[in-house]
């Protein structure tokens, strides 16, 4: 039977997985919803550009 309490004890984080961790959470990734987010951003820029060259042109 393992006991938990006992394996605790004897738990010691590999140095490896410490590392890959760090490297994962500083790297600056985006996911879907940043990129979803910036389209957004881009797309509603543009319509704003053209409406106000819309506007100049009357």
């Amino acid at each position: 039977m393992i006991v938990f309490e006992e394996e605790l004890k004897r738990f010691q984080p590999i140095p490896e997985v410490d590392q890959a961790e760090e490297a994962i959470y500083n790297n600056d990734l985006r996911d879907i919803s940043d990129i979803v987010a910036q389209v957004t951003a881009e797309l509603k820029g543009a319509s704003m550009d053209a409406q106000l060259a819309g506007r100049i042109r009357r």
